[in-house]
């Protein structure tokens, strides 16, 4: 899949908007306290912990590398890309 988002793009976040698969979310990073990653929910567990995916499988660093993170490690909610 291609990237929804390139280097550089500007996004509005939500912190009070509800999660949902597919939806693009600003994140911590699970390892790195000074680094936020977006990235697509691929899914939510019962138990508060939520997979993150890449859209770009080949370069992403994601859930598939780190595992499911916390649902208190997101920041908010993609709600636009501004240009």
């Amino acid at each position: 899949m291609a990237p929804a988002l390139s280097d550089g793009d500007t996004v509005l976040i939500d912190p009070r908007a509800a999660i949902a698969v597919g939806d693009i979310v600003l994140a911590d990073h699970p390892y790195k306290s000074s680094v936020t990653i977006l990235k697509r929910v691929s899914g939510i567990e019962a138990d508060g912990r939520v997979s993150l995916i890449g859209d770009n499988d080949t370069e992403s660093t994601d859930s598939r590398t780190f595992g499911p993170v916390s649902i208190k490690s997101i920041v908010g909610r993609v709600e636009c890309r501004l240009n």
